[in-house]
């Protein structure tokens, strides 16, 4: 008898270590497949980085190249008139005009008859390369900015030199806009420019050497390449909100 319970005993334990064996293996196997899922979901969001990380750099290419070839063709096209009309291009395509005593008379938005002269003979031309095929499609803006000093009549406090110069700077931005949409030059490009050409009056957000140089008017073009790369990453956040599953079964 004695010897009866002990080997019931005995197959009483070896159920027990079979059952939590099981158990372990099927713990095991629950951890594979999780883990393989997890390395096929990794896989999938790699793929769609080095994706992301690819379309970024051609756009960044793209636009390097086009501010590029746009800046030469800018300097081609004016680099004999520069001098002569107190103006600069930047490396970013900025056109500046520096020249407050030809723009406009202190604390006044009307275009003064020397600046008229300039922009009559400026902007068609400035028009003309903007809307050649190679950069139209990637023209987001035309923007006419009007900058001030950081100085404004009997102003006492901070906010009042920069609300008067704000509302300065845009009605100067807006005149000259105005008389650019003017000329009858560009009749056959102001649909196109309706829907890039903007008047922005910065105040004295950007600040030159001196108060002179700072009262100014600069016109700069925009690209589209904050648009594609805004796009793209949009594109990808909502692939990543996407579930796992829905993931695998688009890319299989």
């Amino acid at each position: 008898m004695a010897n009866s319970y002990k080997g019931n005993e005995w197959i009483s334990i070896s159920d027990m270590m079979a059952g939590v064996m099981m158990i372990f293996l099927l713990i095991a196997v629950s951890y594979m497949v999780v883990i393989s899922k997890t390395e096929k979901k990794l896989a999938i969001q790699n793929a769609e980085l080095l994706e992301l990380n690819r379309q970024m750099s051609d756009i960044a290419k793209t636009h390097k190249d086009l501010q590029t070839d746009l800046y030469q063709d800018l300097i081609s096209e004016f680099s004999t008139n520069l001098e002569h009309w107190n103006a600069e291009i930047d490396t970013d395509n900025t056109v500046r005009f520096k020249e407050p005593d030809i723009l406009f008379d202190q604390g006044q938005k009307q275009v003064k008859t020397r600046f008229q002269e300039i922009l009559d003979d400026f902007f068609p031309r400035y028009i003309k390369i903007l809307s050649q095929e190679k950069y139209k499609q990637d023209i987001e803006e035309i923007r006419i900015e009007g900058h001030t000093s950081t100085e404004w009549q009997n102003a006492n406090t901070l906010e009042s030199r920069y609300l008067g110069n704000a509302e300065l700077s845009q009605a100067r931005a807006l005149e000259v806009l105005k008389y650019c949409f003017s000329n009858k030059r560009i009749d056959a490009q102001k649909q196109w420019l309706i829907s890039v050409l903007r008047a922005n009056g910065l105040s004295f957000a950007k600040p030159l050497e001196t108060p002179e140089l700072s009262r100014r008017v600069e016109f700069k073009a925009l690209t589209k390449s904050n648009q594609k790369i805004l796009k793209i990453l949009n594109i990808n956040q909502e692939s990543q909100n996407t579930e796992p599953q829905e993931i695998l079964e688009n890319k299989e």
